[in-house]
Formats: C-alpha cells, sequence, structure tokens
C-alpha cells in the first residue's frame, strides 16, 4: 500500500485511542481531558484512507470494518461524555429546576457536600429515580437536616447516601450528645 498506512497500524491507534478514553472515563490523572484531538485526528486519517483508491478488496473490506469499529466507538464516547455532563450538571440550567448549574469545580477542591451531591446525583440518575437537585437546595436541605437533628440532642458526624428499597437517601451519621 503506498502512501497508505496499513491496516495493523491503523487497528493499534485506534486501539490506543479507546485505551485513553477508557482512562479518561475511568478519572485517570494522567488523561485529565478527553482525547478530541486524537479521535479527530484518527477520524481525518481514516477519511484519507478511505479516500485511496489503489486498495485490494480485501484491504477496502478492512479498512470498512476499521471504520466501522471507530463509529462505534465514537457513538459510545460522546454518550459517556453527554451522561458525564449531565451526572456532573454541566455548564447548563437544570430543566427541572431551572437554577442554573454549579460552576465546575477543580479536582481535590470539591467539599463534602459537592461529593455527596454528586454521588447522589449518580445514584438517582442509575436508578431512574427522582429528578436532579441542584447542589445549593441540596446544601441547604442538609444544613436543614443537621440543625434540626442537633435541636434535638443528637450530634451529627456527616451524610452518607444510601440506596433504600429503589430509592435515593441522604442519611446523617451521628451520635447522640452527653450531657
Amino acid at each position: 500500500m503506498s502512501g497508505a498506512l496499513g491496516s495493523t497500524e491503523l487497528d493499534r491507534w485506534l486501539d490506543e485511542l479507546a485505551r485513553r478514553w477508557e482512562r479518561y472515563f475511568g478519572n485517570d490523572p494522567k488523561v485529565p481531558l478527553p482525547p478530541e484531538r486524537e479521535t479527530a485526528a484518527l477520524d481525518r486519517l481514516l477519511k484519507e484512507q478511505s479516500r485511496s483508491e489503489s486498495r485490494s478488496t480485501a484491504d477496502r473490506f478492512k479498512l470498512q470494518q476499521q471504520l466501522h469499529r471507530f463509529a462505534t466507538y465514537r457513538q459510545l464516547w460522546q454518550r459517556q461524555l453527554r451522561q458525564r455532563e449531565s451526572v456532573r450538571g454541566g455548564a447548563r440550567s437544570s430543566p427541572e429546576t431551572n437554577e442554573p448549574a454549579p460552576a465546575p469545580v477543580a479536582a481535590g477542591e470539591e467539599d463534602e457536600i459537592g461529593r455527596l451531591h454528586r454521588r447522589f446525583t449518580e445514584l438517582s440518575s442509575a436508578l431512574g429515580a427522582g429528578r436532579a437537585v441542584g447542589l445549593e437546595p441540596f446544601r441547604k436541605a442538609l444544613d436543614a437536616q443537621r440543625r434540626q437533628l442537633e435541636e434535638k440532642g443528637a450530634q451529627v458526624e456527616g451524610f452518607e447516601v444510601v440506596e433504600d428499597e429503589g430509592r435515593v437517601k441522604v442519611r446523617a451519621r451521628m451520635r447522640r450528645r452527653r450531657s
């Protein structure tokens, strides 16, 4: 194949790109951003290869398989990006609450309430339960719950997100105060 990459090379590039996307979705600190530039580069390369006319039938068949595999991966990656964006609140407002989404928080700066909110949202989404709750109403509800429990003599040590009979709940970790 003169002037064209071999199919094994293209397979290797596609495999490496798939691994980078997996690492990104797995929150690998070495891949903090989605590898969209690499995806676009491979897309251009595959399109360039498909325009090449000096291919045997077997090479054209292999290239069609690679194009199909790449398209399938790309759909998966886009769906996962949209899902991640909706779980994190994205930069849009929530249609249910009509509230602006909170500004994204840099890694390591998310507080306990933010982590609880993210866990609550992820679990709610996975279970298909309830509607989205913005971070500030979530924070206010937890503060109110803490005050109410402390007025009854409990010492709230923190909160945890749990699933109870198909519903997502936030449960206080507490102990009775000593008199």
